[in-house]
């Protein structure tokens, strides 16, 4: 790479240094974070190994569970725009609400008047409830629709006891009146009754579009496809841009020595015939996984859950069909775009316009001729790419649903609207900061092989993958040395059970394939798009990460959770040795290539960017996300801290190697309740092999049976067995047929599927 330094440039400016300074400041941070992370793990050892149940104490949770379902119920016929249009004409038409409401409260005030008739603390009071409110209407982690029932239980007793504490904070003898409801704190009131009245009805109207149940969950999956193709299309303009820009100017790739000429190489070999063709790869390898992982099938499968949650009559016991492993999969679409094409387009755009741009610069700084110059600067001017932030912004708004979306897998219906914009504001300054700091690392590297890159342009994929394999080496080292392993952590793991013989099914678990000749095609690019995403998703907030990671999934239940501590160090690490790669980077090339940032615009901004919005939005995301926990989460904030465990294998084998199916339903889904023999119309048996059974059932009559009896009875005992295993295999094969049936992919299925069977573990003080 030639340098050029102006008169009165300094290459050691203040940018440069604070950048530097940065770095050291996250790594005296991220000590002390690591420090308390460890600390912290050895406490929950410690709250687990003594952790005592007191959900027994609250019995009934049954009668709680029917309230809020008809509760939900209700609350799902009304709509939330026909709810706030009542709120505003004051309409009182929402009796079974209220009635419901209040046979809720009558529960809760049973409960307390039962826990403190043995002496419970208050606070301990209210705590138990909590627990007992989760634990008993959230069976399991994706249980959607039992997490929505506890967080409108866990609100309407929440509403009770705050009332209860300010009326005893008062300690007076104020007699409170009985002869009138307090109003509604939530009902909205316009400035005058003619606004009110006209808010009102444009509500209703506008309720009546949205009326049907599958109105919403259909602008949400539309929203989500234009979300990835904007992202797309904006890259493709990237890339025809660069593609059809033209630099007739030769540059020099090395300096003039004693017997040795000056080479000359066309620009548009060394930057615009280099770069256009990279990104081009990155976007087709994008589309290529996004295809054959099949994850266009889940855009069905979030519409049909949508619309299932959506739906009233759902809510009704006996139609609680969810299928784990559907629900964990159901925004891989959304997400597979973020995950493999939007972080490292918009660091390999930006970086090839700045390398560009400083390559012009300093061309146009070495040489004599003033056409030169002229020719120079003007293309300058016109590769100004107006477009280039558009892409940025597209790049920007993926990765932030995609981090959003990831938290909404578990979460999607016990989120208050408080909650969802403290985390939404979390994942946009998270975002700025892993695209401000991807983007520093890149040019870093770039920038003092952009000679060599541009006559070889294979080895740019060479340097590349070495920094990101040497990265990868750091930071697995770095977590062995602080001893972060997440194969020791035993609670809110999922757990998964192999269906079918694929190779490499330790790596596919959480994925799709299909059988015959797919197999090994669909297989091999799932494998290495996963490897791909894991540049992108280790970056992500540490909630966002537990259940997207291709490799190791894990629940999001309670920051004492071991697992959400794991992720955490592996952010921050991921982080530091990013920064402290490219402060050295940064170093080196000032030193040993005359690298002078203040060349261009584009360069001096950089670093300027990054020292506004690189490590200020990692602690303000981090801070963020801590005031979500203390603050907004309706159970955290309340001292309730809940982990599931699980007394399984992570990874479970097929049924047929001798783990019994049938051990609890839950096991694959809420609903599969496998029967081995079933003597009605539902299984299909012959004349004999009624005539097996009926022959059974005589031999157990009161009768002594003789000799020929008894050995009739055990041949057709033995038949019977048979019988029984083979009905067991056909349902088995006819679940996994009616789920590929029901996929848009008719012919690939899930490798493995999710096991819930655990229990929740109360961990709180």
């Amino acid at each position: 790479m030639l340098s050029y330094i102006r008169p009165g440039d300094n290459i050691w400016d203040v940018p440069v240094v604070l950048f530097c300074v940065w770095t050291v400041v996250l790594v005296v941070a991220s000590l002390i974070v690591l420090s308390c992370l460890r600390r912290e793990t050895k406490k929950f050892q410690k709250r687990l190994s003594k952790a005592a149940s007191k959900e027994d104490l609250v019995r009934d949770i049954a009668k709680l569970d029917s309230i809020m379902a008809r509760y939900v119920q209700q609350f799902l016929g009304q709509g939330i725009l026909e709810k706030l249009a009542n709120s505003l004409a004051n309409d009182k038409e929402d009796s079974q609400i209220d009635s419901l409401r209040a046979e809720a409260k009558k529960w809760f005030a049973t409960k307390v008047e039962e826990l403190n008739a043995i002496k419970i603390p208050e606070k301990i009071v209210k705590r138990t409830i909590l627990s007992a409110i989760r634990t008993g209407l959230t069976r399991h982690p994706l249980d959607l629709r039992g997490s929505r029932r506890a967080l409108e239980a866990a609100q309407i007793f929440l509403e009770v006891e705050d009332k209860k504490e300010k009326i005893s904070f008062l300690d007076t003898n104020i007699i409170i009146g009985t002869k009138s409801p307090e109003p509604d704190s939530s009902s909205l009131v316009c400035p005058t009754v003619p606004c009110q009245w006209v808010a009102s009805q444009f509500l209703k109207l506008l309720s009546l579009l949205v009326s049907h149940p599958n109105t919403i969950p259909l602008l949400f999956v539309f929203f989500s496809f234009l979300v990835w193709l904007y992202d797309c299309i904006t890259d493709m303009v990237i890339i025809e841009l660069l593609w059809n820009f033209k630099i007739p100017i030769m540059y020099p790739v090395n300096e003039s020595f004693i017997e040795e000429e000056v080479t000359y190489l066309s620009y548009q070999t060394l930057t615009i015939d280099l770069y256009a063709p990279l990104l081009l790869l990155i976007l087709l390898s994008s589309l290529m996984f996004t295809l054959l992982s099949c994850s266009c099938s889940r855009l069905s499968d979030r519409y049909r859950l949508a619309t299932m949650y959506a739906r009233p009559l759902c809510e009704i016991s006996g139609q609680n069909m969810q299928d784990p492993t559907t629900i964990l999969a159901r925004y891989d679409f959304q997400m597979s775009q973020a995950i493999t094409a939007s972080l490292p387009q918009f660091c390999l755009q930006f970086a090839a316009y700045m390398v560009t741009l400083y390559m012009l610069e300093t061309l146009k700084g070495l040489s004599v001729d003033q056409a030169t110059q002229d020719t120079v600067q003007e293309k300058i001017d016109s590769f100004a790419f107006s477009s280039l932030w558009f892409s940025g912004m597209g790049s920007g708004l993926s990765l932030v649903v995609a981090q959003y979306t990831a938290f909404k897998i578990q979460h999607e219906h016990d989120l208050t609207f408080s909650q969802r914009t403290v985390y939404f504001f979390s994942c946009i300054f998270n975002t700025i900061a892993m695209m401000t700091s991807s983007v520093v690392f890149v040019t870093l590297i770039l920038l003092p092989v952009s000679t060599y890159i541009g006559r070889y342009h294979i080895m740019i994929l060479v340097i590349l993958f070495a920094a990101i394999l040497g990265l990868g080496t750091l930071i697995s080292v770095t977590l062995a040395i602080f001893g972060m392993d997440p194969t020791t952590i035993t609670t809110d793991r999922v757990v998964t059970r192999f269906q079918t013989n694929n190779l490499l099914t330790a790596f596919l678990r959480f994925s799709q394939v299909a059988s015959g000749q797919w197999a090994t095609l669909l297989g091999a690019t799932t494998i290495v798009g996963n490897i791909f995403s894991l540049l992108t998703i280790n970056l992500f907030l540490p909630p966002s990460q537990l259940l997207i990671h291709p490799f190791c999934k894990f629940y999001a239940t309670s920051p004492r959770s071991p697992a959400l501590h794991y992720v955490i160090a592996k952010q921050l690490v991921y982080y530091n040795i990013l920064l402290i790669t490219s402060s050295i980077l940064l170093c080196v090339d000032i030193n040993e290539y005359g690298f002078n940032y203040s060349l261009t615009p584009a360069t001096k901004n950089l670093l300027v960017y990054a020292n506004l919005t690189g490590v200020p939005c990692i602690f303000l995301a981090l801070l963020i996300l801590f005031k979500f926990y203390s603050s907004y989460d309706i159970w955290t904030s309340n001292g309730v801290h809940l982990v599931y465990q699980q007394d399984l294998p992570t990874i479970i084998d097929s049924p047929e190697s001798g783990v019994d199916m049938d051990e609890d339903s839950n096991s694959v889904c809420d609903q599969t309740n496998i029967t081995l023999l079933i003597p009605d119309e539902s299984v299909d048996m012959n004349d004999d092999e009624s005539a097996t059974i009926d022959s059974t059932i005589i031999s157990n009559g009161d009768t002594t049976p003789t000799d020929e009896q008894n050995e009739s009875t055990e041949a057709d005992r033995d038949n019977l067995t048979k019988k029984k295993r083979k009905i067991r295999i056909v349902k088995h094969t006819a679940k996994l047929n009616r789920k590929m049936k029901n996929s848009c992919c008719s012919f690939v299925t899930d490798v493995a599927m999710v096991d819930v069977r655990g229990k929740w573990v109360n961990v709180s003080d």
